[in-house]
Formats: C-alpha cells, sequence, structure tokens
C-alpha cells in the first residue's frame, strides 16, 4: 500500500490529491476533537449512542497519528518516500535536512561530487564541466541524471540491500539513513586534461583500460555547470548537454579499418591488390572510391599515380582506401556481418551497472549487407556506418588485449566482463605489429613518443554539411599495452591535425601518472 501511494503522490496528480489528503486530515481531526470534548457526559458502565461516537472518533485519530508514525519510521527505507520528503516536507527536521548524500570519488578517492552540508539539494562539483557529462547533475528543479541518477539508491542510502540498515538507523539514531560513497574508475587529473585539450571544441575523449575496461577518462565537450544546466539544456544549437562520448553517432572513417584488417588476418584473406590512382569502382553506378591523396594531387593539378600493388601493412601505415574497399569486397557479406556482431556495433554498451538501473551508449548503426559491393564503402567507415567513440574505443581495446573486447566500466564496485573475443590472440598481436607501424612511419606518425612503442590509427570521416570530423585512436606500448586513448573532433579536418595532437598530450600525461608503463590489473 505504501509503494503504491508513493507512487500516485510522486506523480503529477502528487500536488493536488496532497491537497485534499491535508483536507480531508484535518477534517477528521477537527471532527474527533469535537466529539470528544462535546459529547455529553453519561453515568459510568452505560454505553450511549454518543459514548459510542466519541470512542469511534478517538479510535479513528490514533489510527491516523498511529500511521503517521508507522508511515515515517518505514519510510526512510522506501525511495519514493524519501523523495516525496524532499519534495514537499519543508520543516527545519524534515527527512530532507537529515539525509546526508554520499559523495562520488574517483579512482583514488579524490572528490567528484560531494554534499553540501545543511542543503538537502547542494551538491558541489570540483571539476564542474569538464565532469558533468559522466557525473551528471543533481538538482531540485531539473532533476538527477546519469551517475547521479542510476547510483541514488546508494547516494542518498535507500539502496534495496541497505533497508534493515537504513531502519536501524531512522529508528534509533539522531540521523536518518545516510547516503554511501560511489567510487568511480574515473581519474580526476585524465578528466580534467582531456577537457582542457579539447578546448571548448565538439567533442569526445575516452580513455581506458584495455583488460579490465576500467574508464580513466570519459569526456564531452563543450560541457556545463551542473549547478546551473538551464543554460545547456536550452542551447539546441551548441547541445553542451548532450554526451558527445556516449550517445555521439560519427561515422568512423579509417579508424574502422581496424576491424577490416583483423578480418583479413583471421580468415586468411588475400593481402595484396592493385590501388591505382584512379581510385576503385565495386559495382555498376557506384561512384569510385578514391584515396585521399588522390584530390591532394587534383589540388595541385597534378595526377595522383596511386600505390600500386600494395599488401596489409603498407595499406594501413598509408591509409588507403582503394585498398581496403577490395579488401571489404573480398571479405564477404557473411564474415562482416558476423565481425559487426562480435564488435557490437549495433548494441549499446552498458558501462555501469546500478541499484538505480544501468548506463548505456547510444546503439551504433551498420547495415546487414547481401551484397559483396556494398562493403566497400562500409569497410572505410563512410556509408551507412555509425559508431559512438565508446565503441571505437572498445574494439581498438580489444586489439590491446589479445583479441578480447572487455566491457566498459565506470564503478569500480562492477565486476570485469568480456563481451565477446573479436579477434585471436596472434591476430592480434599482428595487428598490434601493422599498427606500430602506422604511427612509427605513416599517418599517425606525430604520436610516436620515445620509448612508448605507441600504436594507433587515424581517421577522417566525410560528413555532409561541413568539415570531416577528426579521429585518432591508440594504444601503448605495442608489447602489453596498457592504455587505449580514442579522440574525436568534430568537424575537425584530417584526424592527424586535429585529433592526434589531443591523443599525445594525454599519452604523456597519462605517462607521468604511471598508466603507460605500469602494467593494469589483468582480466580474472
Amino acid at each position: 500500500m505504501l509503494e503504491r501511494l508513493m507512487d500516485l503522490l510522486n506523480s503529477d496528480v502528487g500536488p493536488d490529491l496532497l491537497r485534499a489528503l491535508k483536507i480531508v486530515f484535518l477534517a477528521v481531526l477537527a471532527v474527533a476533537a469535537l466529539g470528544i470534548l462535546c459529547a455529553p457526559t453519561v453515568k459510568p458502565g452505560k454505553v450511549t449512542s454518543y459514548g459510542l461516537l466519541r470512542i469511534l472518533f478517538a479510535g479513528a485519530l490514533f489510527a491516523v497519528l498511529g500511521y503517521q508514525a508507522t508511515w515515517q519510521m518505514l519510510g526512510y527505507t522506501n525511495p519514493a518516500f524519501v523523495k516525496f520528503m524532499r519534495r514537499y516536507n519543508r520543516r527545519p527536521n524534515a527527512a530532507e535536512k537529515q539525509v546526508m548524500r554520499g559523495p562520488l570519488l574517483d579512482r583514488r578517492g579524490r572528490v567528484l561530487a560531494a554534499p553540501v552540508s545543511g542543503d538537502v539539494w547542494g551538491r558541489r562539483y570540483p571539476l564542474g564541466e569538464a565532469a558533468a557529462h559522466p557525473l551528471g547533475y543533481y538538482h531540485s528543479t531539473y532533476g538527477i541524471t546519469a551517475v547521479e541518477r542510476v547510483c541514488d539508491p546508494t547516494l542518498s542510502g535507500y539502496a534495496l540491500d541497505k533497508r534493515d540498515e537504513a531502519l536501524g538507523k531512522a529508528l534509533f539514531a539522531q540521523r536518518a539513513a545516510e547516503g554511501e560513497a560511489v567510487i568511480l574508475t574515473l581519474d580526476q587529473r585524465l578528466q580534467q586534461k582531456a577537457y582542457e585539450l579539447l578546448a571548448g571544441r565538439k567533442g569526445a575523449v575516452v580513455i581506458m583500460r584495455p583488460r579490465s575496461g576500467a574508464l580513466l577518462a570519459l569526456v564531452s565537450s563543450p560541457g556545463f555547470d551542473p549547478l546551473n544546466p538551464a543554460e545547456a539544456i536550452a542551447d539546441e544549437q551548441n547541445a553542451p548537454a548532450f554526451n558527445r562520448a556516449v550517445q555521439g553517432r560519427y561515422p568512423p572513417g579509417s579508424t574502422f579499418k581496424i576491424l577490416l584488417a583483423g578480418l583479413a588476418l583471421e580468415k586468411g584473406l588475400p593481402q595484396v591488390y592493385a590501388c591505382p590512382g584512379q581510385g576503385y569502382i565495386a559495382g555498376p553506378s557506384t561512384p569510385p572510391i578514391r584515396d585521399s591523396e588522390y584530390y591532394a594531387y587534383q589540388r595541385k593539378g597534378a595526377v595522383w599515380p596511386g600505390w600500386g600493388s600494395i599488401g596489409l601493412k603498407e595499406a594501413t601505415v598509408h591509409s588507403s582506401n582503394v585498398y581496403f574497399a577490395q579488401l571489404g569486397v573480398e571479405s564477404r557479406p557473411e564474415a562482416f556481418n558476423d565481425m559487426m556482431v562480435k564488435a557490437r556495433i549495433r548494441e549499446p554498451l552498458t558501462y555501469l551497472h546500478a541499484s538505480g538501473g544501468n548506463l548505456q551508449s547510444a546503439r551504433g548503426h551498420v547495415p546487414e549487407v547481401t551484397k559483396k559491393r556494398a562493403i566497400a564503402l562500409l569497410a572505410i567507415g563512410q556509408g551507412e556506418v555509425l559508431t559512438t567513440p565508446l565503441h571505437v574505443a572498445c574494439f581498438t581495446a580489444a586489439v590491446a588485449a589479445d583479441g578480447r573486447m572487455m566491457c566498459p566500466r565506470l564503478s569500480k564496485a562492477d565486476s570485469i566482463e568480456e563481451l565477446s573475443r573479436l579477434f585471436s590472440a596472434r591476430t592480434a598481436g599482428q595487428l598490434r605489429a601493422i599498427l606500430r607501424e602506422a604511427v612509427s612511419r605513416g599517418t599517425g606518425k606525430g604520436v610516436d613518443l620515445a620509448g612508448l612503442n605507441v600504436c594507433g590509427k587515424t581517421g577522417t570521416a566525410q560528413a555532409p554539411g561541413g568539415e570531416d570530423h577528426a579521429w585518432f585512436t591508440c594504444f601503448a606500448p605495442q608489447r602489453a599495452p596498457n592504455i587505449v586513448i580514442t579522440v574525436l573532433i568534430e568537424r575537425g579536418g584530417f584526424g592527424a591535425k586535429a585529433a592526434l595532437p589531443v591523443a599525445r598530450a594525454l599519452l604523456q600525461e597519462a605517462d607521468s601518472l604511471g598508466y603507460v608503463r605500469v602494467a593494469e590489473e589483468a582480466a580474472p
């Protein structure tokens, strides 16, 4: 009954119903008082209609008061009750003043969000807009979002598995059920640094541990003030409240070639193809797919001669669209579709499990292909394929983790989970060697930091209506990778010029913090 009443009071009709209940309660109280005070005196041992009326009204009064007391004592174990009390009860000693909300902490115990003493809706966010997207906000007007929302039962002290403890505090302690801390996998320093490096540009950064899935940074830009989200919600043009890291869907460009290269190695596909300057035509009525060099030469008034016949390593080093379009067609629809399933491109990725729900990314998109020629454009990360930055980070991490794609984790309490095996350990080792070449002498050369043996892939994804999206995804060191960094800059142009410098600076920061050369916790 309490559950149904709380749901009703917290609904849209709650305020009107509450006023009506108050009127009824006051009427019952008044009638009961009159019945007790004004009923005529009767002789002892003789029950009259007036005496019976007095007994009935007195019983009703004490029943109401008793239920009220029980409701409040047991209410602290009920999430709906606590929500109701925060919303309506304005007394200084109300439940909202007694429940101290727990803090959100980073992996080292540094504060990401903390309560403000004496203010039920008060919340302190030391990183401000730099961490607003993953943490969310806790606001009296605009509600609760992201981690604050799904971890609310724990933070507010009424998690279902804590009901007995909460009841004990409500009955025997001066304070009601206190919230507990939630420890996240984020590193406060990397989160702040990544946000600063994006410098207000629209984009995202994902930094994760490849073998455990632990997210060290989950950044979306532009950010917003979690204490005053109104402006961000109203700004439809820049959408600062939109979490691009997990909800933004973009053509992945050449970062998608990582999956095709792995597919070719796994299936033993032919690996040498002719790459003429004029490009590759997959079938009738399809436009030619060309390398970016073709257009660079064209702007200079010259003719691009092409790469000639090259293999998988050289094609990855030069990021040849002509090569990977042919490789995609050769992979055949069945194998391509199977790889998309293993990489979870069409599925949302759950990155936090909590008693108040889960946090998930948007679904990526890639069509189920039936004709070989349809794969040509998809193979280079263009056409109808869309991914989130989190998806790109996860399949990059699979290469680093010997072919195992791990579930991303934002909470330290979440267990380490393998989502799928994208490649064999042997294939993953071969891919790491190829992606190392792409950095040491290819399009990713700008991130080749001494002693780190960085492996990575640039991406420049065409998008309608403006400049290309810029991508860079990488991991280090080659032999036993400990960190993955994926950067997206919306309308940033070339990946090597816009996204790569951000990844380079973050690799340096992560190395200084001990995340690159020191082994991460091994998956069970």
